[in-house]
């Protein structure tokens, strides 16, 4: 397989980790921090997952299309549709692999411990697809993984907040789960 032909296919395994990671990390986090229902995080990460995984896809499809639009105007290097259809289904299922991580932990342990599992296993995983990423962008791996676990934390601490005022809300209002 050639290099550009590795980077193109990477391209949607980095798309559709790091999005699933971060997207479903805030939503477990969240859910989790609102409702301190493991059902309920098992049910809204699962959903948000697989729509998630859609819009990844159907997101990464487009912007490749636009890609390969502008790409044939300048004359430049155009993927091939199958490319782009690779890249296409292998951010749809890293989207899915990425939730099915971040939601086995509520399957298998109490609340909390699966909020710090499902955190630790995504920030693995944000540094891995960093490194990479600035291991093929020729910058140095280390910035573009702490750039990215960064990102994760920011996300999972914005969940967080958002999901304790929400709990909050809902007990105050009698709406508990």
């Amino acid at each position: 397989m050639r290099s550009a032909d590795l980077i193109e296919g990477f391209q949607g395994v980095a798309f559709g980790i790091v999005d699933g990671v971060i997207t479903i990390l805030g939503v477990v986090i969240g859910i989790a921090t609102a409702t301190q229902n493991s059902g309920a995080v098992l049910i809204a990460g699962l959903v948000a997952g697989l729509a998630n995984a859609f819009g990844n896809s159907f997101g990464f499809y487009a912007s490749e299309l636009a890609e390969r639009a502008e790409h044939m105007q300048e004359n430049q290097h155009v993927s091939s549709m199958t490319e782009t259809r690779r890249g296409t289904l292998l951010a749809f299922a890293h989207s899915i692999a990425s939730t099915i991580v971040i939601v086995t932990p509520f399957t298998i342990l109490g609340l909390r411990h699966a909020m710090i599992a499902s955190l630790i296993v995504a920030l693995a995983l944000l540094f891995g697809v960093g490194a990479v990423v600035g291991r093929l962008s020729h910058a140095s791996p280390w910035k573009f993984a702490i750039r990215y676990v960064l990102l994760g934390l920011a996300g999972a601490t914005l969940s967080f907040m958002v999901g304790a005022v929400v709990g909050r809300v809902l007990t105050i209002g009698r709406l508990t789960f």
